[in-house]
């Protein structure tokens, strides 16, 4: 039998359900082959899920989660092996190459004009749209440094492409974490303690699977009214894996990948075809994306009660918006202050509004259903700090080191690590159960231990 036909044939197993044949074909194929560890690996998760049916230890629709997640996996496994370890750029957009190094957000600002987005000629605001998270990098290959053919800008496409991820299951796990009902699963705990299954033993924040869990936690929330319903629209489409998305998407890991692995140099003859390849993916994802620009992400740094006897209440919040720069002037005068009467929202939080209006979203804080907080995966350090700061210091949740009372932050504009040593810049925090330096991060502490308790396992 040969290759094609073996993978015919999987696939159909797979159509059919009947998992076992699938896994045991599929271990058949890759005999004496690097991705056998990896088949191995699926089959050993299949039958775990089958003991843990069996025992009663997981619901049906758990299982059925999980198995749904190993079906994906091979698949796409299988997508490999016919592209002999390749993930190349979709035909269609091979054809329309982004070789202009400044002129690809044209196609960006376009996508927000179908969005009912109003947006100017400029870059800045055009990449604004999307939030600090997935702006920094978009800003930073606007540079001149992200403007060269080498590793360093390639970073900046592969991290705005990983930060889209952060954000996308940043608001997708928030939801679950404040679930009436907590749903427990594995990828969940995964992502608290930030094992990977590469290394599962080590946190290792930028190698954690944010695809898997995007995927995980959407069909989670599938029984559920989502705060960002795009989102479920978007990773329907992702997992068709006849779209371009998917093959699109596994382009955009598979050469992030070889990024982190030390595959790729400076020298390589073919980086400069590399990086217009997937600048052209990246573009193609932002634009599946741009419904994000609907809504606003704000930090609450602060609410006061102003009141005096006869008059009615009004609680002044001092917030900063996250999209858009701060410049070199800024200061902590230049947050914004706004009184709502009668109403108030999360005190030292980040908060994600619908609608791109944040005074209009502040004026109706009695819906809650437009605001969703998206802490303690996303905090403003400057809350926390002792001192005044300046402006704005926002860091997400990287998980929680092994075997220790504390958790682990990193600052949203860190660079990827190319070679031995860390980028200067890169910012950490740590939240203990102690902060001796930081007093008010105990409360943090205390907060995330409430927080994640219910999804932990043993071992996390």
């Amino acid at each position: 039998m040969t290759t094609n036909q073996f993978i015919t044939n999987i696939r159909n197993l797979i159509a059919n359900d009947e998992m076992d044949a699938a896994l045991g074909q599929l271990q058949l194929l890759l005999d004496n082959s690097p991705q056998l560890d990896e088949a191995i690996m699926q089959a050993a998760r299949f039958q775990d899920i089958r003991k843990q049916i069996r025992l009663g230890l997981v619901s049906h629709a758990e299982a059925n989660l999980t198995k749904n997640q190993i079906r994906f996996g091979l698949l796409e496994l299988l997508k490999e092996i016919e592209l002999e370890g390749a993930a190349p750029l979709p035909a269609t957009l091979a054809d329309e190459l982004i070789t202009d190094r400044t002129r690809w957000l044209q196609s960006i600002q376009r996508e927000l004009l179908r969005q009912n987005v109003s947006v100017s000629n400029r870059p800045a605001d055009i990449i604004q749209h999307f939030g600090w998270l997935i702006e920094e990098f978009l800003r930073k290959m606007q540079t001149q440094e992200g403007q060269q053919s080498n590793l360093r800008a390639f970073s900046y496409m592969t991290e705005a492409w990983q930060n889209t991820l952060r954000y996308l299951c940043h608001i997708q796990v928030s939801q679950l974490l404040r679930a009436e009902k907590p749903i427990k699963h594995p990828a969940l705990a995964n992502y608290i303690a930030m094992r990977t299954e590469a290394a599962p033993d080590v946190a290792r924040e930028p190698l954690f699977d944010y695809l898997n869990l995007l995927l995980v936690s959407t069909d989670l929330l599938k029984y559920s009214t989502p705060f960002v319903p795009e989102i479920s629209d978007f990773v329907a489409e992702l997992t068709d894996t006849e779209s371009e998305l998917f093959d699109t998407a596994l382009f955009l890991a598979h050469h992030r990948r070889q990024l982190l692995s030390g595959r790729l140099t400076d020298e390589d003859a073919d980086l400069p075809q590399c990086l217009d390849e997937y600048r052209t993916a990246l573009v193609y994802w932002l634009r599946k994306i741009t419904f994000l620009a609907k809504y606003r992400l704000v930090s609450i740094k602060e609410i006061n009660l102003n009141y005096r006897l006869g008059t009615a209440r009004q609680f002044v919040h001092l917030y900063g918006e996250l999209h858009g720069l701060y410049d070199q002037y800024s200061s902590a005068a230049d947050y914004n202050i706004l009184a709502v009467e009668d109403s108030f929202t999360y005190n030292h939080s980040v908060l994600l509004f619908k609608g791109s209006d944040i005074l209009q979203g502040l004026q109706q804080l009695r819906d809650r259903d437009t605001i969703l907080s998206l802490s303690p995966l996303l905090i403003d350090q400057s809350v926390f700090s002792e001192k005044p700061t300046q402006t704005p210091e926002i860091y997400y949740f990287s998980g929680q080191t092994p075997g220790s009372r504390q958790y682990e932050y990193a600052q949203y504009k860190n660079e990827l690590q190319l070679g031995e040593s860390p980028p200067a810049s890169n910012k950490t925090l740590r939240v203990k159960a102690e902060n001796t330096q930081q007093p008010r991060l105990n409360d943090l502490y205390e907060q995330l231990e409430a927080v994640f308790k219910p999804f932990k396992t043993a071992s996390a």
